[in-house]
């Protein structure tokens, strides 16, 4: 087996796993979207099966879906930083004054639902800006995470006793999001789709946003030394040598 074929199986077996596992987690919560514009569109059969009709909800949550997706496989829809930046802010705001004012006297809902989704999209948020990282950050939104998965999987488990297919479809999508940005916080360079779909990326500095668009990643400085290839003048031979090992991703 020649080096230039060992390189070869090499690159397969480090990004042979990425890929598709990006690419799957941002299948599933793109057909999160999907599901929520469905339930925005369809207002009657919304309110037949719920009795009542939430279209905040709708749109956020749909929001976040699309935001999950742009964060593990930018490249999909190349929506820039700053709009999930200014969004989830808005979103953030949106549910804080709702909590303390009208939302307090909607009968479907209580105040500490308004306070879980700002808090959800303020974590949506902190993926794409990443104003400061540290330890405590990371603590934080870990138990913030784990606590909304936790509730999720209790609803999931009373799905299966009146199963409904909206029920259960808005609670396995907040429950898989949890379990995602819970290890987001845990294990950041593994969900960083922007490493992912591009060359010669940096190792991941814990000072950049986990979510991060291929336009808003840094480039790397690339040294005209170690890009043109070595050369063997003895013998009267010129031998290129491409066996330089690839950058860390």
């Amino acid at each position: 087996m020649n080096h230039d074929h060992m390189e070869h199986m090499q690159h397969m077996h480090e990004h042979g796993a990425s890929f598709p596992f990006l690419s799957l987690l941002a299948g599933f919560f793109l057909l999160g979207a999907v599901y929520y514009g469905f339930r925005f569109f369809n207002t009657k059969y919304l309110t037949k099966v719920n009795g009542y009709l939430d279209r905040e909800n709708e749109v956020w949550h749909g929001a976040c879906m699309v935001g999950m997706v742009s964060c593990l496989a930018p490249t999909w829809f190349g929506i820039a930083d700053l709009f999930w930046q200014i969004a989830f802010a808005v979103g953030t705001a949106w549910y804080l004054v709702r909590a303390f004012t009208y939302g307090r006297s909607l009968p479907y809902n209580k105040q500490w639902y308004d306070f879980a989704h700002a808090a959800m999209m303020f974590g949506m948020w902190w993926m794409f800006a990443a104003p400061v990282s540290g330890i405590v950050v990371t603590v934080v939104f870990t138990a913030y995470w784990t606590w909304f998965g936790s509730y999720y999987a209790m609803r999931l488990y009373n799905d299966f006793k009146k199963p409904h297919w909206l029920s259960f479809g808005q609670d396995i999508a907040h429950f898989v999001m949890a379990v995602v940005m819970a290890l987001m916080m845990v294990f950041p360079a593994t969900f960083m789709g922007h490493q992912h779909n591009m060359s010669a990326m940096p190792a991941h500095d814990m000072s950049e946003p986990i979510c991060t668009s291929p336009a808003s990643a840094p480039v790397p400085a690339t040294s005209t030394d170690s890009a043109a290839p070595a050369q063997d003048t003895s013998a009267g031979h010129v031998h290129e040598h491409h066996g330089a090992p690839a950058a860390a991703k």
